[in-house]
């Protein structure tokens, strides 16, 4: 064997390796390991917030199907202190050239003489002015 037919050998088992390790890569992202085929997962049980009562207890909001329930945690047991709290809702955050949009046009006042110069402007540059809120 000569050493261009070892490199070939070589390069074709990483590239192997390198396919099957993609491969498990996205199985593992597709859940294919677990036995949970979805390729959108729709989640129903999510952690809301968390704060830390001190060192060894935490409340935390848990949502489950749009309802949202308060428990203490700490690490001998899980208190449950209110089931079914309605779900916040959450705003959609504004647009910030929303208000900029929704503000009148001003007009700006000109001298006359400074209106006589622009209405003799070609057509096509009054035209500009006018579109612009000049004229």
């Amino acid at each position: 064997m000569e050493l261009i037919d070892i490199a070939r050998i070589l390069f074709a088992l990483i590239a192997v390796i390198g396919m099957i390790g993609l491969a498990a890569a996205a199985a593992r992202k597709l859940g294919l390991g677990t036995g949970a085929i979805s390729f959108v997962k729709a989640r129903r049980l999510a952690l809301v917030e968390t704060l830390s009562l001190d060192p060894k207890r935490r409340a935390a909001i848990i949502a489950c199907d749009g309802r949202e329930h308060l428990v203490i945690l700490d690490p001998a047991r899980v208190t449950v202190v209110e089931r079914g709290i309605p779900g916040r809702e959450t705003a959609p955050a504004a647009d910030p050239f929303e208000a900029i949009a929704a503000a009148p046009v001003r007009r700006i006042q000109l001298a006359p003489p400074v209106v006589s110069l622009f209405s003799r402007a070609p057509i096509d540059q009054a035209g500009k002015l006018r579109a612009a809120g000049l004229l």
